[in-house]
């Protein structure tokens, strides 16, 4: 899906170089990852009930930017409500031989607990853990009996002995540090002004039309972009780009999965039950579908160094939160270039298509089961087939 090619996540990338303008929309484009034969990416069709953007979408995605713009605020005083959010700590303990002592993993600091939804730090915990916190204000300690489930599983151990959990008397600890209020900001022309200047909107009519051609746009390209790299065509890899993209995917995955026993890519293809080959080719399919953006790109004649010098720190901090030197310093400087550039190049292809798409009425056609008369024929052969065969078996028997 290209929402998934959109994705603009700090990544293992690698450097472009593109070379002299073409006019034509198609053709062959030599590019550093290789060299792709273009489809034609003018005139590609898009089909008017698919990319019909509807007002409970639209609605749907202002609703999420605005609540990704909210602030969180710590409040020093106050009393826990039903829909409060609540930092807190615990210590829990338990009886043994007449004297309460704590166990392991039955304390904590700086806790979250949304009462309203009832877990702490999105987890549930036992019967009542949450609900104790109810009524009490910021400031206040106090301990709570409680009780785990006849099923709780867990065991701890205390003088060397093993305890089970199951059923048993807990008493916990609260003290009360914080509430947390998120304040959602309302959709007015300062909101578009202050969060939209960069890409030249100041009111709220401007700010849903952007939004709404956004929504109309990647739904286009998730209509036809995956067919459209299937009609392209590589006809040479870049070995070395190749390999170089592999080893950079392969340090990604170990340092994201190294804390479940990930060392290597062997280890990663023997979890996933994928093969050498499969891993080659996804490989390939990541790399040709940059070389395809960056083949459009050359065509087109956008220049990725002048895009980066103008729009790089502009869509960090739309994206990221924060801007170019702060990535570089926790990412590298090379990473992030390439990985802004080639985003930036994204856009602009996607620009390019959907603006020169051709548009057909109704919904894309879909992949129907034959329903001709020699489909059924065949069909029905197939089933006598199987019903002799059966039949000739059941008489030897």
């Amino acid at each position: 899906m290209f929402k998934k090619i959109l994705a603009v996540t700090l990544s293992a990338t690698m450097a472009l170089s593109l070379a002299a303008c073409n006019s034509s929309s198609s053709g062959s484009v030599e590019t550093d990852l290789g060299t792709v034969k273009l489809a034609d990416y003018k005139g590609l069709p898009a089909y008017e009930d698919d990319i019909k953007v509807t007002d409970e979408e639209l609605q749907t995605t202002i609703d999420s930017d605005l609540s990704n713009h909210s602030t969180t605020k710590t409040l020093k005083k106050g009393k826990i409500e039903k829909d409060s959010v609540v930092v807190f700590d615990f210590t829990g303990k338990i009886e043994v031989n007449g004297k309460k002592v704590k166990f392991d993993d039955g304390s904590a600091e700086d806790q979250t607990a949304d009462i309203s939804a009832g877990t702490v730090g999105g987890q549930t915990y036992i019967d009542g853990f949450v609900d104790a916190l109810k009524g009490h204000k910021v400031g206040d300690t106090f301990t709570k009996k409680l009780k785990f489930p006849k099923d709780y599983s867990q065991t701890v151990k205390i003088n060397k002995k093993d305890i089970d959990l199951s059923n048993r008397d807990v008493w916990f600890t609260y003290k009360v540090k914080s509430l947390q209020k998120t304040q959602t900001p309302e959709l007015d022309d300062d909101f578009v002004k202050k969060n939209y200047k960069d890409d030249g909107l100041k009111t709220v009519k401007e700010y849903k039309e952007y939004q709404k051609k956004e929504l109309k746009y990647n739904k286009i390209m998730n209509g036809l972009w995956t067919n459209y790299l299937e009609d392209c065509k590589v006809s040479e890899y870049n070995d070395k780009a190749l390999k170089e993209y592999e080893s950079e995917a392969e340090s990604s995955i170990v340092a994201q999965y190294s804390s479940y026993g990930i060392t290597d890519i062997k280890s990663y293809l023997e979890v996933t039950g994928m093969s050498a080959d499969e891993w080659h080719k996804k490989s390939k399919e990541v790399v040709k579908s940059r070389m395809i953006i960056f083949a459009i790109a050359d065509k087109e004649g956008f220049d990725a160094d002048k895009l980066y010098k103008e729009e790089a720190d502009k869509f960090a901090k739309k994206n990221y939160g924060t801007g170019i030197k702060d990535l570089e310093k926790n990412y590298g400087e090379d990473t992030v270039k390439d990985t802004i550039q080639l985003n930036l190049l994204l856009m602009k292809v996607r620009d390019v298509i959907c603006e020169n798409v051709k548009i057909k009425k109704g919904s894309a056609p879909t992949t129907q089961a034959p329903t001709t008369e020699a489909a059924t024929e065949k069909a029905t052969e197939k089933t006598t087939e199987k019903e002799t065969k059966a039949e000739t078996t059941k008489a030897a028997k």
